[in-house]
């Protein structure tokens, strides 16, 4: 075999002799695990912080990582939820404590605050005998209301206690608008009024 030859084949023996060996590869060890976090409670709190008795607000609350959630007085289980809200309607002065637990058992609590007054004065509904008369015939305004200290019907000055009906009456000599107005012990005021056309 001529010279030249031997040297060729001595060169491809060791090429192919280094494509054979393994590839190195750098081994980056595996990050360790976070630790479990407790439960969160990320948000808790209501629509009006002062009520009147009988009347509704919402509650609305927001849990992280929790595996059960309660809400007291009464005590009420709740779903995990990431943000909430529900209707209540305290008829005192209340704290409300919401509680959220973890996967270990662990829990937090937030508390919120609602300030209940007395009820609202409102007008359940007012009548009038007729909506058209003539001049000077008799006319009759009849009201019924809730929670109220006092009532009023002008333009006929027309002076009502805290009874939950009543009725006035007048003689338009035109068209009149009567406004019925209920005040409550709070100094709040409901309205309505109703127009009785004359001719």
């Amino acid at each position: 075999m001529p010279g030249y030859l031997r040297i060729a084949l001595a060169a491809a023996g060791a090429l192919l002799s280094g494509c054979s060996s393994p590839e190195q590869r750098a081994v980056v060890p595996a990050a360790a695990p976070p630790p479990d976090e407790g439960p969160k409670i990320t948000q808790f709190y209501i629509t009006s912080a002062r009520l009147a008795r009988g009347e509704k607000a919402l509650l609305c609350y927001g849990v992280e990582n929790a595996t059960a959630v309660w809400m007291e007085p009464p005590r009420k289980e709740l779903s995990v939820a990431l943000t909430r809200c529900m209707e209540v309607s305290p008829l005192s002065n209340t704290t409300y404590t919401l509680t959220a637990e973890g996967v270990g058992g662990e829990t937090v609590t937030r508390q919120v605050k609602v300030a209940v007054g007395a009820a609202r004065a409102r007008i359940v509904n007012v009548t009038v005998s007729a909506l058209q008369v003539k001049p000077r015939d008799l006319v009759s305004v009849c009201y019924t209301v809730e929670n109220a200290r006092a009532v009023t019907i002008d333009p006929i000055g027309f002076r009502g206690g805290s009874e939950a009906k009543a009725c006035a009456t007048d003689q338009p000599a035109k068209t009149t608008t009567y406004a019925i107005t209920a005040s409550g012990a709070s100094g709040e005021k409901d309205r309505e009024s109703v127009t009785v056309l004359v001719k």
